[in-house]
């Protein structure tokens, strides 16, 4: 294997190169990597009550943390209305993020990766303001770009 190394390296240097004779050329590289966000670690909110059930003003309650991830400035809102059995039975209730309103923004020019909390609360009238029985709605949590 030296043997052959050696002539190519002795043709190589005795070859005459010079600067005028190097060609230099510049190429730019670029990439646009698209704005994402993912939601991981929602579950089902079970609301509960430490009054009677049932009962008249008895507050109904329950949180669930989440992850939320970005590679850029998001926007997240949430969104849900008064829980219902069948047709025409609601209970008024309400929902937050991270106990105040119900959107957040992230920093701006920066990635995000961070739990969050979401509420929902409910609480009962008079006895005969709501049917017994079990109560349902669904929430969203949308993403959106800033």
């Amino acid at each position: 294997m030296k043997k052959l190394l050696l002539p190519l390296a002795l043709a190589l240097s005795s070859s005459n190169i010079f600067a005028s004779d190097i060609e230099n050329s510049s190429a730019e590289i670029s990439m646009d990597v698209a704005l994402y966000a993912s939601i991981t670690g929602l579950d089902t909110l079970e609301l509960s009550t430490s009054d009677a059930g049932g009962s008249e003003g008895a507050v109904y309650s329950a949180s669930d943390s989440f992850n939320l991830e970005s590679n850029g400035q998001v926007r997240l809102v949430l969104a849900g209305s008064d829980l219902k059995i069948g047709e025409n039975h609601t209970i008024p209730t309400t929902f937050s993020l991270n106990g105040g309103g119900t959107s957040l923004d992230t920093a701006t020019d920066s990635v995000h990766n961070q739990a969050h909390t979401v509420s929902a609360s409910a609480t009962l009238g008079a006895i005969s303001d709501q049917l017994s029985g079990d109560y349902e709605i669904g929430i969203s949590l949308t993403v959106t770009a800033m």
